[in-house]
């Protein structure tokens, strides 16, 4: 379901983004980049800080979608979240811990990051260039999931096992190709 007239039949995000490709291939190329791109967080890493975002934002889509595609880098979210508000730090190491806990706090109070922050990111073994692209991956998500929820976009399981098999193996290479050839 989807709230807006023209959007009745969107299954996923991607229908919003190809939809406008003019406005939303360069948008899906910095995705592609935050989210696969070089970096010290690994792609498994970044994809449980987009969920995590994702649920702190209630945003079911992104969750689902995201959720699916840890599945299909044979990780469980739902294990890793077995506290219920968040990953469980029985099944996340420290150093990521310390990313989750700052992307709950760029979520939930953006206003409140200090130094202090920063340098717990860095004294739980984070360079800057690597704390950057958790800044990123947190405000993707961010945006994301408030155009997906304005939207009123929900998904279903099918759909998001096949969005998780492709993220996990081509990243978003595929649907910035269509954007691209629809653009074009």
């Amino acid at each position: 379901m989807s709230y807006l007239s023209y959007s009745k039949s969107f299954q996923g995000v991607a229908d919003v983004f190809l939809r406008k490709p003019d406005r939303y291939a360069p948008f899906l190329q910095f995705i592609e980049a935050v989210m696969v791109g070089p970096s010290a967080l690994t792609k498994a890493e970044r994809e449980i800080i987009a969920a995590h975002v994702s649920k702190l934002n209630g945003c079911g889509f992104c969750l689902g979608a995201h959720t699916a595609t840890l599945a299909a880098l044979d990780i469980d979210f739902h294990a890793l979240d077995a506290a219920g508000s968040g990953p469980d730090t029985r099944n996340v190491s420290a150093k990521l811990q310390a990313v989750l806990d700052f992307a709950t706090q760029v979520t939930q109070e953006p206003d409140s990051i200090r130094q202090s922050d920063i340098d717990a990111l860095r004294d739980a073994g984070w360079e800057d260039e690597t704390i950057e692209d958790a800044i990123n991956v947190i405000a993707l998500f961010n945006y994301v999931n408030r155009l997906v929820d304005a939207f009123g976009i929900e998904g279903d399981d099918a759909y998001f096992k096949h969005v998780g098999a492709t993220l996990a193996t081509q990243g978003y290479a595929p649907l910035i190709e269509s954007a691209l050839r629809k653009a074009g």
